[in-house]
């Protein structure tokens, strides 16, 4: 079996407030596009993961570079998360 090939993106998310407002924030993808990107196949998602486009982009390159599975996803999140 092939091994895949990962993706991750952050898209913009607005979640509630505990006090009732609104915020915006970042949820990751992970998804396999060892088929290709037109076949790209979404393996998991994790809500809330940052607050910012410019902390997306690192987490994003971060997690390319080393192809984390989505297994240890977490694992990563709760060591890179300040």
């Amino acid at each position: 079996m092939a091994r895949a090939k990962l993706f991750y993106t952050c898209t913009p998310q607005v979640l509630h407030d505990i006090g009732g407002g609104f915020r915006k924030a970042f949820r990751l993808n992970v998804l396999d596009i060892s088929q290709g990107t037109d076949r790209a196949r979404l393996l998991c998602t994790v809500n809330d993961v940052c607050g910012s486009a410019g902390q997306a982009r690192q987490l994003e390159s971060l997690l390319y570079r080393n192809q984390v599975s989505p297994n240890h996803i977490i694992d990563v999140l709760e060591n890179w998360l300040p």
